[in-house]
């Protein structure tokens, strides 16, 4: 038995470590991709005739890349919440999966999109939504040795 616990506490050290790693580096991307948004804003407002001025082509790309700027710290959150618990923290790994999804759906280019993509993320999104609520307000049945089968 001690040897299961040993084994389990090395595992346990090295997915924390791992989750670490994964961590740092994805919070260096977010601020690589921070500093690279706020040049992009600088360089279409300031280098562009007529200045202080955004096109909608390159306004749907500064949102775009907010978007997911805004999944990836998510994500870090949720890693961060699996880091400090022992169990798997379902709803926000469910929510972070709605915001991802949703942030395909608002960047999605709907005229060279193909309508069964566009039916697959309406069933995407409305299964997490149902998952997100079954999880959230569904209260666990309790089965007693009568109602087994």
């Amino acid at each position: 038995m001690e040897s299961n616990d040993k084994f389990s506490k090395i595992t346990g050290v090295i997915n924390k470590t791992v989750m670490r790693i994964l961590i740092g580096i994805m919070t260096f991307s977010l601020i690589l991709a921070s500093l690279h948004l706020i040049y992009l804003v600088y360089q279409h407002i300031f280098d562009h005739a007529p200045y202080f001025l955004i096109d909608v082509s390159t306004l749907f790309d500064i949102f775009n890349l907010v978007l997911v700027i805004a999944v990836g710290y998510e994500l870090i959150k949720s890693l961060v919440l699996i880091i400090s618990s022992d169990t798997i923290p379902t709803i926000p790994i469910i929510q972070i999966a709605i915001i991802a999804v949703a942030n395909k759906i608002i960047t999605l280019d709907i005229k060279h999109t193909e309508p069964n993509i566009i039916i697959g993320l309406a069933i995407l999104i409305g299964t997490l939504g149902l998952t997100h609520f079954l999880v959230k307000y569904a209260k666990p049945v309790k089965m007693n040795r009568e109602t087994e089968v």
